[in-house]
């Protein structure tokens, strides 16, 4: 079980996952993002970090995700 809070729910190939955004000490913004099993732990850069990271985008990086990894 993840804990939701301050995490936004997506779901994605029918399955939970819980994404968030949070700056590394060194200020780089990274995203999170994690399935509900906690089998998938993800780590990833934003692409511009000028615009907000929206639902579609991370749908994006999951489907990357899914098509290099077979899964």
């Amino acid at each position: 079980m993840v804990l939701k809070k301050g995490k936004r729910k997506l779901i994605y190939n029918e399955t939970v996952f819980y994404w968030y955004v949070r700056k590394k000490p060194e200020g780089i913004p990274r995203i999170h993002i994690l399935s509900e099993d906690k089998q998938i732990n993800l780590e990833l850069s934003p692409f511009d970090t000028e615009l907000p990271v929206t639902p579609e985008e991370i749908k994006k990086k999951l489907k990357r995700y899914f098509d290099k990894n077979k899964i």
